[in-house]
C-alpha cells in the first residue's frame, strides 16, 4: 500500500512511491512514469477546449497590484515574467531552439490523476501551453497551472521550481512538457539548462489596518470580515493558493441548530446511543450530572414536541466534541461548539447552501454539513472569494511569500517581513497589529517529535499526514522566538479515514460501514474515538483496515461522490468493488469465508441495533450491506490536527508570553492556537469583529 511521507525535500508530503522524482529530477518522471502517455496532434487543432486554459500565474515573478471587481479584492499578479539572462555557457553554444511545429500532446498523473498537457510549437519556439487537470483540486492546482504554462512560454525554459502547495501536480505539468518537448524533436536537456525567471532583489514597503499570516479557514475568515468592516488587509501566505487545510478535508462544519429537514431521521440505533452516552459520559470525562440532567430534559422535549428527526443542543454537541477529540474541559470544549453557531449564521449570509447532516469517523451523531457548492472545503473559498468583490476594504495576498520575521518596536508587534519565492522582500506594517493563522504541525516531524507524548513518532521512518503542504509549525516557531509560549493537551488528533492509495480525506466512501483487516475481520467499534481506531489500523496489516459498503451506503447513489466518480475512484484503487462479497475480497486480498461470516454478523446486528461484542450500538440503514455493487475503501492512519498550541488569552486572542503577558499587537487564532477544524473560522470572524465593529 502507499503511505504519504513526510518527506525530506522541503518536508512536502508525498505518496513513498513518488519521493525519488523528486530527487532524481523531472527527466525521471517522463521516463518512468506510469500513466505516461504520447500522442501526435493535428496542428492548430481547436475545438475541445483546452485553448481556454492558458492564463497569467497569480503571485509569481515581479509584482504588482492589480485591483479586480473595483478595487474589492487585491491580487498581487505579474504583467509578464522577467526571464533570466542566459548564462555565458548557453550563449556561446550559438543553437537556436529546434522543433517539428505542430500541436504536442502529453499526459502525466499528478496527486489524484491523469494532469493533460497540450503544447504549441512552431519551428523555433513553444507558441502556448494549455493544462487539463483530470481530477486535480482546482483551487490548488490552478495556482501551479498557471504560473508553470506562463513561465515555459515566456521564459522558453523548463527549468522551473514547483509550485508550493502543488508539488505533485507541478511535477505532473513539467514531466508531460518533457514528453511534448521530446515528441516535437526539440532537446529536453537544454531547456532544462535554460535559465528560468529573473529572481528580484526589489523591497516592497506596505501599510495596512491589519496583517494576517496564513490563508487559510481561520486567517481567511479574519481577512474577509475585517474587510467587510472597511479594513486594508495585507496577507501572507506560504502557498500558491489560499484555503489551506480545507481543500483537503471534507469541509465539514458543526450544524447545531440545523433545520428540520436537513437533519437525519432518528432511530433505536440513534436513541440508544444517546441514552447509552448519557449514562457513562460523567465516569469518564468533564462533564457533571446536572449536565446530564439538562440533556436529557432537551431531548425529551424535542421528541414530545413531534419531532422524528435526531436531536442536537449546545450541551449535547460539547459530549460529541469532547469524545471525538478523546478529553477536554467543560468550559474550554463548549466555547468551541458555541462558536459554530454564529460561525453558520455568517456563511449562510454569504449565500451558502448546506447539505443535509451526515457522521464523520470518530464523531457518529449526525451533526455535520458542508457546503453544496462545490466538494470538500472549496465551497467556502467560493463564498470568500465572491464576498471578496462586495467588501468596503481592500484584501491583498501575497502568496508564496512566507513570514520569515517578525517586525517589532519597543516590545510591540508592528509587521511581517517575508521574502516571495520571486525574491522580492515584502515588509509590511499593520496598525492594528498581526494575527497569525498559520495551523498546525501536524506536517511537520520535528515538531511532532518534540511534542509527543504518546504516539512514539520518533521511532517511525515515515509520520503519514492528512495536512496540505506548509503545515510544519513555521508559526509556533516564529511566535516562541520572541517570547510566546505553548500549552500542552494530549493526545494530538489523529485521522483513522485517511485514503490508504493516495493519502487524501477526499477520496473516502462507506460512512460508518464496518472495518475489515485482511483476515477480513472486525477488529474495532467503528463509531469509537478516532484515536481508538487509529490504535486499530496501526496495528493492522500494512496499517490498512478497508471499509465496507454496498450500494447504498457507499454515497455512489449520486454519480459524483466528493468530487470524484466511482469509475474514477476504482481506476485508480482508491476503492475496490465486486458484485458478491468474495469478489470483493479476491480484489483487496481478505479471506473469502471470513469477510462474508463478517457482513453477516454485522447486518444482524445493524438491522437489531443490538450492541455488539465489540461495542457497537449505533447504527443507520445505510450502514446494512446487502445490495450489490460491494465497495471496500482502504483507510490508514494520518497525523490530522495538533490540539496544543500557541498560549493565547482566551477572550482577545492575544498572544501570552513566558512570563504570563500579553505581547502587544500579536495574535493567534485557528489550530496554531490550539482551536481546529472548520469551525476555527469562527475565531477569525470574532478577532476582526473585536478589531473592528464600531
Amino acid at each position: 500500500m502507499a503511505w504519504t511521507a513526510v518527506c525530506e525535500i522541503g518536508r512536502i508530503k508525498l505518496p513513498a512511491p513518488l519521493e525519488h522524482l523528486l530527487k532524481t529530477g523531472f527527466s525521471s518522471v517522463s521516463a518512468r512514469h506510469p500513466l505516461l502517455a504520447k500522442e501526435r496532434i493535428v496542428p492548430t487543432r481547436k475545438g475541445d477546449g483546452m485553448e481556454t486554459q492558458q492564463q497569467r500565474p497569480l503571485m509569481m515573478g515581479r509584482r504588482r497590484f492589480v485591483a479586480l471587481a473595483g478595487g474589492a479584492i487585491s491580487l498581487l499578479a505579474f504583467g509578464g515574467v522577467g526571464c533570466a539572462p542566459s548564462s555565458p555557457k548557453t550563449a556561446d553554444m550559438g543553437l537556436a531552439p529546434s522543433y517539428t511545429a505542430g500541436t504536442y500532446r502529453a499526459t502525466a498523473l499528478g496527486k489524484k490523476g491523469d494532469v493533460v498537457v497540450e503544447a504549441d510549437f512552431s519551428d523555433s519556439r513553444i507558441e502556448a501551453v494549455r493544462v487539463t487537470p483530470e481530477l486535480e483540486t482546482k483551487r490548488i492546482a490552478d495556482a501551479a497551472i498557471n504560473q508553470l504554462t506562463a513561465q515555459i512560454v515566456d521564459c522558453q525554459t523548463l527549468q522551473l521550481d514547483t509550485v508550493s502547495g502543488a508539488t505533485l501536480t507541478s511535477m505532473a505539468v513539467l514531466g508531460a512538457m518533457e514528453d511534448c518537448v521530446a515528441q516535437a524533436g526539440g532537446d529536453v536537456k537544454a531547456l532544462k539548462d535554460a535559465p528560468g525567471p529573473e529572481a528580484s532583489a526589489a523591497t516592497e514597503k506596505l501599510e495596512a489596518d491589519l496583517v494576517v499570516v496564513g490563508a487559510g479557514a481561520s486567517g481567511m475568515a479574519a481577512a474577509v470580515r475585517a474587510a467587510q468592516l472597511g479594513a486594508n488587509v495585507v496577507v501572507f501566505e506560504k502557498n500558491g493558493n489560499f484555503g489551506g487545510n480545507m481543500l483537503v478535508s471534507g469541509g465539514v462544519l458543526t450544524y447545531i441548530n440545523a433545520p428540520e429537514e436537513l437533519r437525519q431521521q432518528n432511530n433505536d440505533g440513534y436513541q440508544n446511543y444517546l441514552e447509552t452516552t448519557l449514562a457513562t459520559v460523567s465516569d469518564n470525562y468533564d462533564v457533571s450530572p446536572e449536565t446530564v440532567d439538562l440533556i436529557r430534559k432537551q431531548a425529551k422535549e424535542w421528541y414530545d414536541a413531534g419531532h422524528t428527526t435526531t436531536f442536537n443542543s449546545l450541551e449535547w454537541n460539547t459530549i460529541s466534541n469532547m469524545i471525538g477529540q478523546g478529553g477536554g474541559t467543560w468550559e474550554g470544549t463548549l466555547a468551541y461548539s458555541a462558536g459554530s453557531i454564529p460561525l453558520v449564521e455568517w456563511l449562510t449570509e454569504l449565500g451558502i447552501q448546506w447539505s443535509p447532516l451526515f457522521p464523520i469517523g470518530g464523531y457518529p451523531w449526525p451533526e455535520y454539513a458542508a457546503p453544496t457548492s462545490a466538494s470538500n472545503g472549496e465551497g467556502y473559498c467560493i463564498a470568500f472569494d465572491e464576498e471578496m468583490e462586495r467588501v468596503p476594504g481592500t484584501i491583498d495576498i501575497l502568496f508564496q511569500t512566507p513570514a520569515g520575521e517578525i517586525i517589532m518596536e519597543n516590545g510591540k508587534v508592528m509587521g511581517i517581513k517575508g521574502s516571495c519565492v520571486d525574491g522580492t522582500t515584502y515588509e509590511v506594517l499593520g496598525s492594528h497589529g498581526v494575527v497569525f493563522a498559520t495551523g498546525g504541525y501536524s506536517g511537520g516531524p520535528e515538531l511532532l517529535i518534540e511534542r509527543d507524548q504518546e504516539w512514539g513518532f520518533k521511532d517511525m521512518p515515515r509520520i503519514p499526514t492528512t495536512n496540505a503542504s506548509g503545515h510544519e509549525g513555521d508559526g509556533h516557531r516564529l511566535i516562541m522566538g520572541i517570547g510566546g509560549t505553548m500549552f500542552d493537551f494530549t493526545p494530538n488528533c489523529m485521522l483513522c479515514i485517511m485514503n490508504a492509495q493516495d493519502s487524501s480525506i477526499e477520496g473516502l466512501i462507506g460512512g460508518n460501514g464496518p472495518l475489515v483487516n485482511l483476515q477480513g475481520q472486525r477488529v474495532v467499534n467503528e463509531t469509537g474515538s478516532r484515536n481508538d481506531i487509529c490504535r486499530a489500523i496501526m496495528d493492522a496489516d500494512g496499517a490498512v483496515l478497508y471499509r465496507i459498503s454496498d450500494k447504498n451506503g457507499s454515497g455512489y447513489a449520486r454519480e459524483d461522490y466528493m468530487g470524484e466518480s466511482e469509475e474514477s475512484m476504482v481506476k485508480y484503487q482508491r476503492v475496490y468493488r465486486g458484485n458478491t462479497l468474495e469478489e470483493l475480497a479476491e480484489a483487496i486480498g481478505a479471506d473469502k469465508a471470513a469477510l462474508v461470516a463478517t457482513i453477516e454478523d454485522f447486518n444482524r446486528h445493524a438491522e437489531s441495533s443490538e450492541t455488539d461484542d465489540l461495542g457497537r450500538s449505533l447504527y443507520s440503514a445505510s450502514d446494512v450491506i446487502k445490495e450489490p455493487p460491494f465497495y471496500a475503501c482502504p483507510n490508514t492512519w494520518g497525523t490530522h490536527i495538533s490540539l496544543d498550541g500557541i498560549s493565547t488569552n482566551p477572550e482577545t486572542y492575544a498572544v501570552i508570553s513566558t512570563t504570563g503577558e500579553e505581547i502587544p499587537g500579536l495574535y493567534a487564532i485557528g489550530e496554531l492556537a490550539g482551536l481546529n477544524g472548520v469551525n476555527c473560522m469562527y475565531y477569525g470572524l470574532d478577532l476582526a469583529n473585536q478589531m473592528f465593529e464600531a
